[in-house]
Parts: structure tokens; C-alpha cells; sequence
């Protein structure tokens, strides 16, 4: 049986968008700065300072640091609040603590914002816990990493956890662990651009993952 599920956050649990694109654009402007990348759903996955360098065309150093800090500032006060639960989202939730199953996020955002968002849209009673890069001390480089904690602290059976994440991140998470994966074709990135990745199924919308991981079992 699976009993244990590693959500992403950003378009696989939440349609965050509209916020994280939002303060970017702010962000980049208020600093003179023309995105040298488009500024669509496409960014949206990666660790911060990996996406401002993309869309800034800055190298690491003091002009990108306060980049990344004004968009923190932007983000935390303002963008956690324009994310919503994709449809069925706590319903979802709800199925899987009621079939046994306990769930977890890991996400590449920084956890302040995970967290504020996981609260404002009632996501935390429903959780097992939460995981992001900045879990970890010092900060993990990549999910893979954190998803290799999060086995290791709740001594998890691998064979017993899947992963469901709609980006080649993910994918890479899942594999690099030896979890199943689920990808999750409605949201921000492409699952399935590595043809490498075999999932062991794909979802085209939330609401259907409690069924699919009873088929799973």
C-alpha cells in the first residue's frame, strides 16, 4: 500500500501564479531592470535566485541579492496572498488521511511563504509536514536533497512513497530517490520532457489522484 505522498506546492497543489509573476514584474522594474526572459508560468518551479538570474540576466552578487530580497519582501506581503487550491484540493487531502495515507509537501520555495500559504488556504491540519531547500541547514542545493531528509527522518519504505509533481524537477526527485512518481500534466512545467521519466501514472487534474493511488496499491 502506499501510505505516504511528497506533494510540490507551486501548480501541482495551488495555482500560485498570478502572485509569484506579479512581484517578479514588480521587482525587476522597480530596479531598472528589462527581463531578458519572458515572465510567464514557465519560471515558476525553480529555487529564487535560480529564476532572477534567468529572468535578470544578473551573475550572483550584491545587484541580484537585492533583487531576491525585495522580492521577498513583495512576495511575503502581498503574493501569498493571490494562490489558490487547485479544484479538489482539500478534498484530496481529506481522502488520503482518510484511506491512511499521510501526505507531505516539498517545494522549492522558501518556507515562509509555504507556510503562510499552507495556513491561509487551511492545507497544514491535513499535512504530515513540509518540507522546502530551506529546511535544511545550510540550505539544500536541489529537492532531490530534501526529499533524501525527508525519507531519512521518517525512516520511510520506499516502496511505500510516491512523488506528484508537474515539473522535470520532480521527476529528477522522485528518480534520484527510487519513489514512484505521478506527473502532474495540469499545472506549470512538463513532467514528461524527459523521455527517460516512466511515471507510474499521470494526472491531468487533482481531484483524481485518490483514485489513481488506489489503483497504485
Amino acid at each position: 500500500m502506499i501510505t505516504t505522498v511528497l506533494f510540490d506546492l507551486d501548480g501541482t497543489l495551488i495555482h500560485s501564479a498570478p502572485g509569484i509573476l506579479a512581484a517578479f514584474r514588480k521587482v525587476l522594474a522597480d530596479a531598472g531592470i528589462e527581463p531578458v526572459d519572458a515572465v510567464d508560468e514557465r519560471v515558476i518551479g525553480p529555487p529564487l535566485m535560480k529564476t532572477l538570474a534567468r529572468l535578470s540576466g544578473l551573475e550572483p552578487g550584491e545587484r541580484l541579492d537585492a533583487v531576491a530580497t525585495a522580492f521577498k519582501a513583495t512576495y511575503d506581503t502581498v503574493g501569498v496572498y493571490h494562490a489558490d487550491p487547485y479544484p479538489g484540493c482539500l478534498e484530496v487531502l481529506d481522502r488520503l488521511v482518510t484511506a491512511g495515507r499521510r501526505s507531505y509537501i516539498v517545494t522549492n520555495k522558501r518556507r515562509t511563504p509555504a507556510v503562510m500559504i499552507a495556513d491561509l488556504l487551511g492545507m497544514q491540519p491535513r499535512l504530515a509536514g513540509l518540507y522546502t531547500l530551506d529546511t535544511l541547514t545550510p540550505p539544500a542545493a536541489r529537492k532531490r536533497d530534501v526529499v533524501a531528509h525527508l525519507l531519512a527522518e521518517h525512516r520511510l519504505t520506499r516502496e511505500t512513497v510516491v512523488m506528484v509533481g508537474d515539473s522535470g524537477d520532480d521527476a529528477d526527485a522522485a528518480a534520484a530517490n527510487d519513489l514512484g512518481f505521478i506527473a502532474a500534466t495540469y499545472g506549470y512545467g512538463n513532467p514528461l520532457a524527459d523521455p527517460a521519466v516512466r511515471p507510474a501514472a499521470v494526472l491531468d487534474r487533482l481531484a483524481a489522484l485518490p483514485d489513481i493511488l488506489a489503483r497504485l496499491d
